[in-house]
């Protein structure tokens, strides 16, 4: 397990959820930090064959729908200009964000924090614990099997071709330990602005895996599924998961350039071999703030 990146440690204090820090400001600010889901996720992703709306439809005859979508997301670090008055947060919750609200749920709050802009706002996908907090009564079979088997991504989804209506099935189960820093506010200032009382959220995107690449930013993006048509159900058990994306090396033939680009610009450090490669490093950049707010992302 990864060691926590923490961008300052509050010296002889046990950081809890209400945070910690320098408050020679005034401490009168609070914010509530959410966790939401993008609608990729509770609505699934349409084909543009059967969609007005272009901005995030899978381009090449196949649509997507989530049965399960569950991650892990904690560690919220924020900090004023030049690491000034930093907060940290040690809660780390699990939720099934298929059932997510629109307006999300409270991950974290800080209370009695100087206001003004923290320009500097990280969080984490991390392993989880019995102990973490279970936002939207995710079950136990789940819990365990994420404990157990150190993952932070269960998807489960259904893949269905404009052309025949046939499906394919897909389990993503995977240990995607992501750090999300340096976030902002889509083409606006860096982190987020705290004054009497406010919210902000995280906010998970559910459509990279079929990105057709790792751009800086969504404008350009293209999404495309065909590339998991070409994935052989290699164990013939109905599902395509990890041993048989893995086992999907011709990358030419999968993510053909173009109209693919940039394979390996996203944050997996070793080259793009398999599938499994390209659907890990693509889950590592599904972080954002309140909506579409960018974040550097690493591993």
């Amino acid at each position: 397990m990864k060691n926590r990146i923490v961008m300052s440690m509050c010296a002889g204090l046990l950081v809890a959820a209400a945070g910690c820090g320098d408050d020679s400001s005034g401490g009168d600010g609070n914010v509530t930090i959410n966790i939401n889901p993008e609608d990729t996720i509770t609505n699934g992703i349409d084909s543009c064959a059967d969609t007005d709306e272009p901005d995030e439809c899978i381009a090449d005859g196949f649509s997507v729908s989530f049965s399960k979508y569950i991650i892990s997301v904690g560690f919220v670090d924020m900090a004023q200009v030049d690491g000034a008055n930093p907060q940290s947060s040690d809660a780390v919750a699990v939720a099934e964000f298929t059932n997510l609200s629109e307006a999300g749920s409270e991950l974290t709050s800080f209370s009695g924090i100087p206001i003004g802009q923290y320009t500097e706002f990280a969080y984490q996908t991390p392993l989880i614990t019995e102990e973490t907090m279970n936002i939207n009564q995710v079950s136990q079979d789940d819990i365990d099997n994420m404990i157990e088997n150190n993952l932070t991504y269960i998807i489960e989804g259904q893949l269905t071709a404009d052309e025949d209506g046939s499906t394919i099935d897909f389990l993503i189960e995977a240990d995607v330990q992501s750090f999300y820093t340096n976030c902002g506010e889509e083409g606006g200032e860096a982190g987020i602005n705290v004054s009497t009382s406010g919210t902000d959220a995280i906010t998970m995107h559910g459509d990279h895996i079929f990105f057709n690449g790792f751009p800086a930013d969504e404008s350009g993006v293209t999404r495309l599924a065909f590339w998991m048509s070409l994935v052989e159900d290699i164990d013939e058990d109905g599902v395509l998961t990890q041993v048989d994306f893995e086992a999907a090396t011709d990358i030419g033939t999968l993510y053909p350039s173009p109209p693919y680009s940039d394979l390996n610009g996203g944050p997996l450090e070793d080259p793009v071999t398999n599938a499994w490669d390209f659907v890990i490093s693509q889950l590592g950049t599904q972080g954002h703030l309140n909506g579409e707010g960018e974040c550097e992302w690493s591993f």
